[in-house]
Formats: structure tokens, sequence, C-alpha cells
């Protein structure tokens, strides 16, 4: 399956996506992580296009979730529409929605794994799916907001990737090894871009009580 990929990473002192593709109106309502998604996917595909998608974050919008909670402890009312925009699959809905693409989509969520699994499951639908010849794979995270940076650093930037993958062309190579005492590093997402880029054939990345070992057929 070879990858097409782009990145979108800043800093807090760099500008966010121009994301110019998108009106005014509805890009004032997209929260950062989804103007990181939407870059990255709409430089992959093109509006109108059908194809199937997976989106995948370890945290989704935390930052629009704390804020909800934050309303909750100082007994607000919450807007069921703010709520809504909160869970994983809403960036998915709305790159749906905006790129006028209905077909098929999954949200995943696997901890710091999450990019990993979410390559798994593109990996079973190819195999299970033979009329599939194409899949969207979005990843998208942020630092986690300041009251639970002291437990999880990662990611340590902004940073969100698109991977286009088909069934023609170099192969990529995956696979997981159990192990109870190792601990997941961070960044996965820029551990796996020198492979996905074509600077090294194979790296190991270190997950939550597993490794993950990838190649380049």
């Amino acid at each position: 399956m070879p990858p097409s990929a782009m990145t979108q990473q800043d800093t807090p002192d760099v500008s966010l996506p121009a994301l110019t593709a998108v009106p005014a109106m509805t890009r004032r309502r997209l929260s950062k992580l989804t103007k990181l998604a939407f870059e990255v996917a709409l430089n992959t595909v093109v509006t109108g296009q059908q194809i199937s998608t997976i989106f995948t974050s370890r945290h989704g919008d935390l930052h629009k979730t704390l804020g909800l909670l934050q309303q909750l402890a100082e007994r607000d009312d919450i807007s069921p529409s703010q709520f809504a925009l909160s869970v994983h699959n809403a960036i998915s809905g709305q790159f749906s929605i905006f790129s006028q693409n209905y077909a098929d989509s999954n949200a995943i969520a696997a901890g710091a794994d999450s990019l990993h699994y979410a390559l798994l499951e593109a990996a079973a639908r190819f195999s299970s799916e033979p009329q599939l010849q194409q899949l969207l794979v979005v990843y998208a995270d942020e630092p986690v907001p300041a009251p639970y940076q002291t437990f999880c650093k990662d990611p340590s930037i902004p940073i969100a990737l698109a991977l286009l993958l088909g069934r023609d062309g170099d192969k990529l190579l995956f696979e997981m090894q159990p192990d109870a005492a190792s601990t997941a590093s961070d960044d996965h997402a820029l551990q796996l871009l020198p492979l996905l880029q074509g600077d090294v054939t194979q790296l190991s990345i270190a997950g939550h009580q597993r490794h993950w070992l990838w190649q380049r057929a």
C-alpha cells in the first residue's frame, strides 16, 4: 500500500493553515485540530471524491472537551453543538459534509498507538474487501491542555498526517510484537515519517505494551 503523505505542523507562534478552499464562515467554526486535519486531507483528495476514510487521534479535540468540563464545574449550560463537535468522529463528519464525500468513514482512538491501529484497520479492510482500491487515513493531534500536561506530553507539537493508501506500488509491512514492559514513546507520527518519506527502510516504534515493527517491502 504506497503512502502519499503530507503533514502540517505548527507551534503557538505560527499561524494556522490558511484553508483558502474553505469558506470563511465555515473556517471560523472549525477548531484548531479540525483545521489541521482539513489541511492535510484537502491536500490529498479532491472535493467530491468518493473515498473511504479513517480518522484517528489519540486525544481528539481535548481542548474543546476541557472547556465543556469547566462549564460543568461552574454549573453552566453546555451547548449541544459544542458537545457534538468534541467527540472523536466529529472531524470525520465535518470533512465528509464539506468535501461532499458520501463514502463510509471510521474514527479510531487507541491511546499512544492510535496511528498504528488506524493503519491496521486499513490493512484489514484491503484484505477483506477486494473491491476497495483506495483509502484515506488522517491522523491529527495536539499537545494536551495545561491541566493534563503532568500526565501526558504526547504529542509534543500539533501535527496532522494524511496517507492515501492503495493496492499498487511499493508495500509497507508491519508487525506488532507484544511486550508487557514496553512504555509508549511520544510522537509516533513523527517517528514514522522517515519510513513514509523513504529515508529509511525499516524502524521500530515503542507502543503501550507492544512494539511496532515497520519496513518497506
